[in-house]
């Protein structure tokens, strides 16, 4: 008999010794969707260091909750998924999303860090994307490829949702000449969220290189749309 072995007293212990902590569920809730790389968790998890963000992955990884590919392209691309037994922790951490917001219906979460954040979206989707961050009284504006530039001199966008799905390769390289334009103290202020399909690691490549820090899947979720813009709202991304 191995004496080495650790007693449980009860299965809640097994979970908790897993994903216990106060970083381990936001991981994986950020994970629930798509494969994201580190520096992509890193803003999304607001407060986290470099160092405990490592040694959260370090353990997940252990317990196989997820796993790390690594890809032959330049600059360097490692992603973060959830395996197939971490994706069985989903549904808890969806729960656990919903319990907390009614669990303190008084406090808005990320929400009301929205207001009066001035957002620019490009979409088909924009009209949407647009009525549910106006709910969140964040000021949004729908925009095109072709009057991009004169809509962020004249707004002053502080975040903008490119949704990469709709633009060609031609597009592309317009959109970048395009930013390329804007002064980059401007730029830099700007959070630039890339709308790229689920699952999809070429369009999630594609999304890095163009700039882009990080990327919401579609279909597009509003919690996590909302989530992802107030992580990014006045940090240096």
């Amino acid at each position: 008999m191995d004496t080495n072995i650790k007693k449980y007293s009860c299965p809640v212990e097994v979970t908790i010794e897993a994903i216990g902590g106060k970083w381990k569920c936001l991981i994986l809730w950020w994970l629930r969707r798509d494969a994201r790389r580190f520096g992509e968790l890193k803003l999304l998890i607001s407060n986290i260091t470099q160092k405990v963000l490592t040694q959260q992955l370090r353990e997940l990884e252990t317990e196989g909750l997820i796993y790390r590919e690594s890809f032959p392209e330049f600059p360097p691309r490692v992603e973060y998924a959830l395996t197939p037994h971490g994706k069985t922790f989903t549904p808890i951490t969806e729960m656990m999303c919903e319990w907390g917001k009614k669990h303190r219906v008084e406090y808005q979460f990320n929400y009301c860090r929205l207001e009066n954040t001035k957002i620019l979206v490009l979409s088909p989707d924009a009209a949407t994307f647009c009525a549910n961050l106006e709910q969140r009284h964040a000021v949004a504006i729908a925009t095109t490829l072709d009057d991009i530039i004169n809509t962020i001199n004249l707004v002053k966008p502080d975040a903008m949702l490119i949704d990469l799905t709709v633009l060609n390769n031609d597009d592309t390289d317009l959109f970048t000449a395009q930013i390329e334009q804007i002064e980059p103290n401007n730029r830099k202020s700007i959070a630039m969220i890339a709308i790229v399909a689920a699952n999809n690691p070429g369009e999630r490549g594609r999304a890095f290189k163009m700039g882009f820090t990080v990327h919401i899947p579609k279909p597009v979720e509003t919690i996590e749309m909302v989530s992802t813009l107030a992580s990014l709202i006045n940090k240096d991304v």
